[in-house]
C-alpha cells in the first residue's frame, strides 16, 4: 500500500480536520470549568442568611471591567494586574495544572452561612452599645476530590486560625457523627476557629452550633434550603447566575426584627416620640410583611448593577402596589432649585402623592393585627403632624406629583422639595409646620423671594418658588434661590440627566448620590494592596485623577412596587465594592 498517495488530496484534509477535531474536543474536557450546583442543598433549611460567591475569576473579570478601573486603574498603575490574576486563576482552575489551593480557588463556589445572632449589651463612657455577633460557616465546593479537600482543611486551618487570631492559638479535634472537626481558639480563649471537610465541602466556621447544623445538612441528617417556598419562587427576580447573590430568609428577618428596637435606641438619641414610633412600627410590621429579601451584584457594560427585592406577603403586596403606583410625565422641574453638588437626592413621583399616607393607611391596615395596624396609625398621623397636616386635611388637590428629599451635606437637615398645584390650599399646613412647638412665624425676602421663618431651634423655614414648595432652612432656601439664577443645577448635570434617561418608566422613587470619592478610596486601597502605591490620598487630588472621578457616573437606583413585593435596581460605577475603601 502507497501511504504518500493516501496522505494526497481528499485524504490529507480529512486527516488534519479529524486531528484538530480530536485536540478540540481534549481541550473542550480538558478546560471546561465543574459544573456548578446548587448551594442551596448545603444550607440548613433553618438558616438566617446566605450569600453565594460564584467563581472568583469572574468576580475579578467584572470588576477590572468597570468604568471605575477602567477610569482609574491606568492612573494608579494598576493596570493590568488584577485582570491577569484572574486570567491566572481561571487557566489554571480549567486545566488543572497549578497548586492545588489556586486550582481549587478558581474552581471553587463559595457560600457564607448565617444560622444565627448573638446580641448583647455593653455599658460604655458614650452609652449604652449593642454588640452583635453572628454564627456563620462559610461552605467551599471545591469540585476537587474528598481527600484533596481534606488535605486542604488539615494542612491550612491552622494557617488561617494564626492569621486571625495571632500567637497564642491553641487547637484540638473533636469527632462529630464522623468527621474531624479542628477547633482553634485564640490565646484568651473568647474566640474560636472550627475547620472541616465533608467530602468535596470545606467548611469553616466561627461557632460550633453553626458548622455542625451545616455538616446535618451535607449528611441529609436536617433539611436544606432548597426545601424553601419564597426562595424558589423569587429567586428569579434578582438572579441570572450572578457572580454575588444572598438571601434572607423569613427567620432571618424576624430576628433581625427581634433587633431593631436595641439597634434604634443605640444609634439615635433626639427626638425619643418618633424613635419609639418607628420602633414599634417596624417591629410589628416586619413580621407581618416580609417573606424574605434578596440581592445579587452582576456587571453589565462597564456599571455595576446591583438588584434587591423584597419578597411581600402576595396581599400585601397588590394592596402597597396600588397607592404607591408611578406617575407618567413627571417633569422634574425642582432640579433647577437643587444645587449641582448635593451629597444625595431621592425623588418620589407617585400619583396622588399628596394623599399617600391616608391611601397607605387604608389600602395596608386590613393586611395586620390590630396591634400592627394601630402602631401604623399612630406611625402615619405622626408623620402627618410633623408637616403640619392634621388628621382632617387633605392635600391630594393641592400638590403635584413630585416629591424630592435632598441631602445637601452630613451637617445640614434634609431639603424637601414639593410640586404644588394650589398654594392657598396648603398655606395653613405651611404655618402649622412652621409654628411647631408653639414657634412663632416671620418672613423676609431674598432675591424676590418671600421667605417664612420659625423661630424653633432646628431653623426649619418655608418659601414658594414657581410651584415648588421647599421646607429645609434659610441659607439652604437662598441657595436654591441663588441655583436657579446662576444656572449651576442638578438639571444641568449630566451625571444627573444619565439617571433619569435609564430611569424604568414603571419606578416610583428614583435616587442619586455622586459617589466618586468612595469609589476613588476604593480605587486607592487596591492599590495599595498590590503595592503600586503608598496609598496616600494626595494621590486622588492629582488633576488627572480627579478628572477621571469626575468622568465616573453617579450611582443611581429605581424602586418598583410589583405585585410580588419590593424591586430596586441600582447602577454605579464599583458597587458595594466602594465600601471596602474605607
Amino acid at each position: 500500500m502507497d501511504f504518500r498517495k493516501l496522505l494526497t488530496g481528499k485524504n490529507l484534509l480529512i486527516s488534519v480536520v479529524l486531528i484538530a477535531l480530536l485536540f478540540l474536543t481534549a481541550g473542550y474536557f480538558l478546560f471546561r470549568r465543574p459544573p456548578r450546583v446548587e448551594m442551596a442543598k448545603y444550607v440548613p433549611a433553618s438558616a438566617l442568611a446566605v450569600i453565594e460567591v460564584g467563581n472568583l475569576s469572574d468576580l475579578l473579570d467584572g470588576l477590572t471591567s468597570t468604568k471605575a478601573w477602567q477610569e482609574l486603574a491606568p492612573l494608579l498603575g494598576l493596570s493590568g494586574q488584577l485582570k491577569q490574576l484572574g486570567s491566572g486563576i481561571d487557566l489554571m482552575s480549567r486545566s488543572g495544572f497549578g497548586p492545588d489551593e489556586v486550582v481549587i480557588a478558581g474552581r471553587a463556589q463559595y457560600a457564607i452561612v448565617v444560622t444565627g445572632i448573638e446580641a448583647g449589651t455593653q455599658a460604655t463612657d458614650e452609652g449604652v452599645s449593642l454588640n452583635v455577633k453572628p454564627r456563620f460557616a462559610l461552605l467551599i465546593e471545591t469540585h476537587a476530590s474528598a481527600e484533596k479537600t481534606t488535605k486542604i482543611a488539615n494542612e491550612r486551618a491552622s494557617i488561617i486560625a494564626n492569621r486571625i487570631f495571632g500567637d497564642g492559638v491553641t487547637e484540638e479535634s473533636q469527632n462529630y457523627e464522623g468527621v474531624r472537626l479542628l477547633i482553634f481558639r485564640n490565646a484568651e480563649g473568647n474566640r474560636e476557629l472550627i475547620a472541616a471537610a465533608s467530602g468535596n465541602v470545606l467548611l469553616i466556621a466561627n461557632h460550633d452550633s453553626a458548622i455542625k447544623s451545616c455538616l446535618d445538612t451535607l449528611a441529609n441528617r436536617a433539611a436544606n434550603l432548597t426545601t424553601d417556598e419564597t426562595l424558589k419562587t423569587h429567586r428569579r427576580q434578582v438572579d441570572g447566575d450572578a457572580p454575588i447573590f444572598a438571601y434572607v430568609t423569613k427567620t432571618g428577618i424576624e430576628r433581625l426584627a427581634q433587633l431593631a428596637p436595641a439597634l434604634f435606641a443605640t444609634r439615635f438619641t433626639t427626638n425619643p416620640d418618633s424613635i419609639e414610633a418607628v420602633v414599634s412600627l417596624f417591629g410589628h410590621l416586619s413580621k407581618q410583611t416580609a417573606e424574605g429579601f434578596f440581592y445579587s451584584l452582576q456587571f453589565n457594560d462597564g456599571d455595576v448593577v446591583e438588584k434587591y427585592f423584597t419578597a411581600l406577603r402576595p396581599q400585601l403586596a397588590a394592596s402597597l402596589a396600588q397607592p404607591m403606583k408611578a406617575t407618567t410625565g413627571a417633569g422634574f422641574a425642582f432640579l433647577k432649585l437643587i444645587p449641582n453638588d448635593v451629597k444625595d437626592c431621592t425623588i418620589f413621583k407617585i400619583e396622588e402623592i399628596g394623599a399617600l399616607p391616608e391611601n397607605l393607611l387604608k389600602q395596608l391596615s386590613p393586611n395586620f393585627d390590630v396591634v400592627a395596624a394601630l402602631a401604623f396609625r399612630e406611625f402615619v398621623i405622626n408623620f402627618r403632624k410633623q408637616l403640619g397636616v392634621e388628621a382632617n386635611d387633605t392635600l391630594g388637590a393641592a400638590l403635584g406629583n413630585e416629591i424630592a428629599l435632598v441631602k445637601v451635606n452630613d451637617p445640614e437637615p434634609t431639603m424637601m422639595l414639593i410640586r404644588v398645584k394650589d398654594r392657598n390650599a396648603i398655606r395653613t399646613a405651611m404655618t402649622r409646620y412652621l409654628s411647631t412647638g408653639g414657634a412663632s412665624v416671620s418672613k423676609t425676602q431674598y432675591d424676590g423671594v418671600e421667605i417664612n421663618l420659625s423661630s424653633n431651634d432646628d431653623g426649619r423655614a418655608a418659601a414658594f418658588i414657581g410651584d415648588t414648595l421647599i421646607l429645609a432652612t434659610q441659607p439652604q432656601i437662598q441657595r436654591c434661590v441663588d441655583t436657579q439664577s446662576q444656572k449651576t443645577s442638578a438639571a444641568t448635570n449630566q451625571h444627573v440627566k444619565h439617571t433619569l434617561e435609564i430611569a424604568p418608566q414603571q419606578a416610583s422613587i428614583i435616587a442619586y448620590e455622586p459617589d466618586a470619592a468612595q469609589t476613588g478610596a476604593m480605587m486607592l486601597a487596591i492599590s495599595k494592596l498590590t503595592r503600586v502605591t503608598d496609598g496616600s490620598s494626595e494621590i486622588l487630588e492629582r488633576p488627572e485623577v480627579k478628572e477621571a472621578l469626575n468622568r465616573l457616573p453617579y450611582a443611581a437606583s429605581f424602586t418598583i412596587f410589583r405585585e410580588t413585593g419590593i424591586y430596586t435596581e441600582s447602577h454605579s460605577a464599583a458597587g458595594i465594592f466602594k465600601r471596602f475603601g474605607g
